[in-house]
C-alpha cells in the first residue's frame, strides 16, 4: 500500500513536471513565432487601439529585458536573501562601459558587453566586501545600495567623460550586427530572448549547485550556514559579483536598443524596484519566478501608457468627469497627468496596486501560488 502511494507520488511530480514543461514550451513557440505574425491581420484586429506589431514587438523586448534583469537580481536577492535596491547601478555600469568603448575607441559593443560585465563584478563584489566586512543585512544593505547607485548617478550627472545630464547618443551606423545596431525591432526581439534564455539556464545552474544550496542555507539563517561550515561572507560576495556582472549586459543591450542613455533613466532608484517588483510578484527565490513577474507586469504597464495616453486617444478624464466639484476636479487632473506619462505614469500606480493584491492574497509570488494550487487540484 505504502509503494502504490510513494509511486502515486512519483507520477504526479512528474506529471506536474511535464505540464510545466509543456507550458512553458508553448508560452516559447509563442515568443519565438511572434514577429512572424505580429503584423498579420489577425493580430491588428484584436489589438486595442494604438497598438500596432511594431509597439507588440517593444513590448517583447521589455518583457525578455526585464525578466532578464530581475532574474540577475534574484541571483542575489532572491537565492542569498540579500535585498538589493541599487541594482540599477550595475545595469548603468554595463549600458555605460559599453558605450563609452565603442564612442571613444570604436571597441564592438559585444567586446564593450562583456568589459562592462566585468567592470559590474569587481564593483558588486567590493561593495558586498564592504558591506558583509560590517555585517550589514537586511534593510542596512538596502540602504548602503541605494546610496551608492545615487553616487554613481551624480558621478555621472556631473562628470563631462559621460556626458553629463546630456548623456550619450550612440552614433548611427547601417544594419551591423558587429555593431549591435538594426533598424528593425526582430534583431533586437530575438537578442532579448536570448538574453532572457540566457538567464533563466544560467540561475537553473547555480540554483542546483552546490553554491546555490548555499545561498539558500545563507538566506534561511547566516548563523546556522556558518555552524555548518559554510562561507557566509564569501559566498555572498561572490552572489553580488555574479548578480552584478549579469545586470550590466542587461545595460548594454538596453544602451544599444536605445541608442541613447542619460543618468536620470539608467540608474534611478525606480528602475531598481521595478526590477525587485518583477520578481517578488512571480515569486523571488525561484528559476521562473522573475520571468513570470516580467510577463504579467510589464503588458499591463506598457498597454496602459499606449491605451490611456492622452496624446494618443486625445481622451481627458477632465473632460470625461465634467465635475465642478473641486476634489473631483484635482483627481481627474491628476489621472491626465499620470496618463501623460507624469510621475511614472499609470504603470506605477498599477504596479502598486497589483503589488498589495499580490502581498495580501499571494505572499510568496504568483508561482508559488499556482504551483499550490496545482497541488490542491491533485490532491483532490
Amino acid at each position: 500500500m505504502v509503494c502504490l502511494e510513494q509511486n502515486s507520488l512519483k507520477e504526479h511530480a512528474i506529471m506536474g513536471r511535464s505540464v510545466g514543461f509543456a507550458i512553458y514550451g508553448v508560452i516559447g513557440l509563442i515568443c519565438i513565432g511572434l514577429p512572424f505574425f505580429a503584423e498579420s491581420d489577425v493580430v491588428v484586429a484584436v489589438m486595442p487601439p494604438g497598438l500596432s506589431g511594431s509597439t507588440l514587438l517593444h513590448i517583447g523586448i521589455l518583457i525578455f529585458l526585464f525578466g532578464y534583469l530581475a532574474t540577475s537580481w534574484n541571483v542575489l536577492g532572491g537565492f542569498c536573501g540579500q535585498l538589493s535596491l541599487g541594482h540599477a547601478a550595475f545595469f548603468a555600469i554595463g549600458a555605460y562601459t559599453s558605450s563609452l568603448l565603442y564612442i571613444h575607441f570604436g571597441l564592438t559593443p559585444w567586446v564593450g558587453m562583456l568589459a562592462g560585465a566585468a567592470v559590474a563584478a569587481v564593483v558588486g563584489y567590493g561593495l558586498g566586501y564592504v558591506s558583509f566586512k560590517y555585517g550589514l543585512k537586511g534593510p542596512f544593505f538596502a540602504l548602503v545600495t541605494i546610496a551608492f547607485a545615487e553616487i554613481l548617478r551624480l558621478l555621472m550627472l556631473y562628470w563631462d567623460f559621460t556626458g553629463g545630464p546630456l548623456g550619450l547618443l550612440i552614433p548611427l551606423t547601417e544594419d551591423s550586427w558587429s555593431d549591435m545596431q538594426f533598424m528593425a525591432k526582430e534583431p533586437y526581439y530575438y537578442m532579448a530572448f536570448g538574453l532572457m534564455i540566457f538567464g533563466i539556464l544560467a540561475t537553473a545552474k547555480i540554483g542546483s549547485s552546490r553554491f546555490g544550496y548555499y545561498l539558500r542555507a545563507i538566506r534561511e539563517s547566516e548563523e546556522a550556514a556558518e555552524a555548518l561550515g559554510i562561507h557566509s561572507m564569501r559566498n555572498k560576495m561572490h552572489a553580488a559579483a555574479i548578480s552584478a556582472a549579469m545586470t550590466a549586459l542587461g545595460g548594454t543591450f538596453y544602451a544599444q536598443y536605445t541608442q541613447y542613455i542619460v543618468p536620470d533613466d539608467v540608474v534611478k532608484i525606480a528602475l531598481s524596484i521595478e526590477i525587485i517588483l518583477f520578481a517578488v510578484i512571480g515569486g523571488s527565490g525561484l528559476v521562473m519566478g522573475p520571468v513570470v513577474g516580467a510577463f504579467i507586469l510589464v503588458p499591463i504597464g506598457e498597454m496602459t501608457r499606449v491605451i490611456f495616453s492622452t496624446a494618443a486617444t486625445g481622451v481627458s478624464f477632465v473632460a470625461l468627469v465634467n465635475s465642478d466639484i473641486p476634489a473631483v476636479e484635482k483627481f481627474a487632473k491628476y489621472l491626465d497627468y499620470l496618463a501623460s506619462g507624469g510621475g511614472g505614469g499609470l504603470a506605477l500606480l498599477l504596479y502598486g496596486a497589483i503589488l498589495i493584491f499580490v502581498c495580501l492574497v499571494m505572499p510568496r509570488g504568483v508561482l508559488p501560488a499556482l504551483k499550490s494550487l496545482q497541488s490542491w487540484g491533485k490532491k483532490s
